[in-house]
C-alpha cells in the first residue's frame, strides 16, 4: 500500500503537467480561466474553514458533543481547498470527491457507544449535593 501511494505521488505531477499542456493547447485561454477560478474557490474554501473552525468547536463543546468529527470534516475541507489551489484537473477531481464524501456523525456518541443528550436543558444541573461543615478550625 505504501509503495502504491509513493508511486501515485511521484506520477501525479507528471500526469498533471501532461494534462495541463493538452487541455491548454485544446481549449486555450478558457482553460486558464478555469484554473484561476478553481484557485480562487480553493482559497475561499480554506479561508472560510479557518475562520469558522473555532466557533464551531466551541458551540459543539457547549452542546456536549465530541469535536473529533468536526475536526475531521474541517481537515477534509482544508485538504480539498489545498487541492483546488494546485493547478490541474486531477487534483480538482480528487478535491471534488473529498467534498462529496460525508463525515460520519458519531460525535453524539461517547466512548462507550452510548448516545449523549445534545439538547439544551437550560441551566439545570442534575445531581446530589451535600455540604460537609468542618468545625475543627
Amino acid at each position: 500500500m505504501r509503495k502504491i501511494l509513493i508511486l501515485a505521488l511521484i506520477l501525479l505531477p507528471g500526469f498533471e503537467i501532461a494534462g495541463l499542456i493538452y487541455l491548454f493547447s485544446h481549449y486555450g485561454w478558457w482553460f486558464f480561466g478555469y484554473l484561476i477560478t478553481m484557485a480562487i474557490l480553493g482559497w475561499q474554501l480554506i479561508s472560510e474553514e479557518k475562520s469558522l473552525v473555532i466557533p464551531r468547536i466551541l458551540s459543539l463543546i457547549n452542546q456536549g458533543g465530541s469535536p473529533i468529527t468536526l475536526l475531521m470534516g474541517t481537515a477534509k475541507n482544508l485538504l480539498a481547498g489545498a487541492l483546488f489551489l494546485f493547478p490541474g484537473v486531477l487534483t480538482d477531481i480528487i478535491a471534488l470527491f473529498l467534498l462529496l464524501i460525508p463525515v460520519n456523525e458519531q460525535s453524539s456518541k461517547n466512548e462507550y457507544g452510548q448516545k449523549t443528550n445534545t439538547q439544551d436543558k437550560g441551566d439545570v444541573i442534575e445531581g446530589e449535593f451535600s455540604r460537609d461543615d468542618d468545625d475543627s478550625k
